[in-house]
């Protein structure tokens, strides 16, 4: 089984933001980005389901500037097998929308054929929690969001969602997306030797007008 990971660029966590002197936006310039934190415990339970022995491979896959190249490395580091960047922008101040993310996933996903894809729950820069509902909607795939433990046996999987009234645990038929929460694992730091070893894992850059074209629902 494959699975696919979506990851996001975004100012890292640490960084004060700064807004620009008109107004008009966030400050960018020299300012540290790295993997939006949801995602990074997307691809930390990847990596572990193939540890387990579930998966087979972990696909790491980014939409956005060609300088997401940095945040698939990062994935590629921490254990991800290969990488697949979409340079859906030349505007490093463009936020995509996730309706346009979701479908140019949709087209990645239609190529690939993962049994799972595992989304962090939302991007802290826009909290917009929407793309990995998108998704499920567009693949007409089953969906469980907020995921604070996962368990795959089989053609299932056992998620326990974090809800208002407390934890609810689910089981849905793969392939499925599961979107994920911050209490789901603790990520592992990439290790030098891993770091070394990412830059000759590979890493595909597309444009999004093939991929999208695979997609009759696009």
């Amino acid at each position: 089984m494959k699975v696919l990971v979506p990851v996001k660029r975004v100012i890292d966590y640490n960084v004060k933001v700064r807004v620009k002197a008109d107004g008009s936006g966030v400050d960018l310039a020299n300012v540290k980005m790295s993997m939006n934190p949801f995602d990074e415990i997307a691809i930390e339970e990847a990596i572990r389901l193939k540890e387990a022995g579930k998966a087979e491979e972990v696909i790491a896959v980014s939409i956005g500037v060609k300088q997401a190249q940095e945040t698939l490395r990062t994935a590629l580091a921490m254990g991800a097998d290969r990488a697949i960047l979409v340079v859906a922008s030349d505007d490093v101040q463009h936020d995509i929308e996730p309706l346009a993310v979701a479908k140019i996933l949709k087209a990645v996903i239609d190529q690939e054929q993962p049994g799972l894809v595992l989304c962090g729950k939302q991007a802290i820069d826009n909290d917009m929690n929407a793309t990995g509902q998108m998704l499920a909607a567009l693949l007409g795939w089953g969906q469980a969001t907020f995921a604070s433990d996962l368990t795959v046996e089989g053609d299932h999987a056992t998620v326990t969602r974090e809800v208002d009234g407390g934890l609810q645990t689910i089981k849905v038929k793969m392939p499925a997306i599961v979107t994920v929460d911050l209490r789901l694992n603790e990520p592992r730091y990439a290790s030098l030797p891993n770091i070394m070893k990412a830059k000759k894992k590979p890493l595909d850059e597309k444009p999004p007008p093939s991929m999208a074209s695979t997609s009759p629902r696009a």
